[in-house]
């Protein structure tokens, strides 16, 4: 197929591989400054993810997950994003569990989206985060970052993911950050990263278990005195 039916097929929002109008071309431009472009010249009134897909061109499930994920590291992220974020990073996490190497969602996941301005203020938002994330990483102890990787990640993110769709106060902040380690670390190939990942899961585990025991202890309190 050549790029412009390529592009088609990603316009027609039908669920198939995240290619996009940019993959005619390589882009080598790191994520936080695709983003930060796209904020600027977009011009609809509602973004959908499909919106995102084609215009950041074919990216790896490393890239996806990173970009979902990322607005859930944000200490206070926008009114019901969780699940709008949360239910592709499910989907996205399990393709990588499974070994994909290019993200698919359906269309009906494709369609969601925002307003352009909470776009906007996300992706503001999000800069400063991306950019550190983006200083941190090179190729390192790539033996943590070899395919054999991918199962264990993509499990952790799922589970993860999984964490961040539940209507846990502030239960978003560790997981989203866990996961953008362990994305980020496995698109540049830096081993160190990822072990820090898999440390950052472990510990949004234990919070979350913690936050979900104190938050089922209130309740208990509240309703039996």
């Amino acid at each position: 197929m050549n790029g412009a039916g390529v592009a088609a097929c990603s316009r027609r929002q039908d669920g198939r591989e995240f290619a996009g109008a940019n993959s005619r071309h390589h882009d080598a431009r790191g994520l936080s400054e695709l983003l930060a472009d796209h904020a600027r010249t977009v011009a609809n009134e509602r973004i959908s993810l499909a919106d995102i897909a084609d215009f950041l061109g074919t990216r790896s499930i490393g890239a996806w997950l990173l970009i979902l994920a990322l607005p859930m590291a944000l200490p206070v992220p926008m009114p019901g994003i969780s699940v709008l974020f949360g239910v592709p990073l499910m989907m996205i996490s399990v393709q990588l569990a499974l070994g994909g190497r290019r993200a698919w969602l359906p269309a009906f996941v494709l369609r969601r989206s925002i307003e352009r301005a909470e776009y906007v203020a996300l992706i503001a938002r999000m800069q400063p985060a991306l950019e550190r994330f983006e200083r941190l990483v090179r190729p390192r102890a790539s033996w943590l970052a070899s395919d054999w990787a991918k199962v264990p990640v993509g499990v952790i993110c799922f589970v993860l993911a999984a964490i961040i769709t539940l209507p846990i106060p502030l239960g978003h902040l560790a997981p989203g950050t866990a996961i953008c380690l362990l994305a980020l670390g496995f698109m540049e190939h830096d081993g160190i990263v990822i072990g820090v990942g898999f440390t950052a899961a472990v510990l949004a585990f234990v919070i979350v278990t913690l936050a979900s025991a104190g938050a089922v202890d209130a309740l208990r309190h509240w309703f039996l005195g």
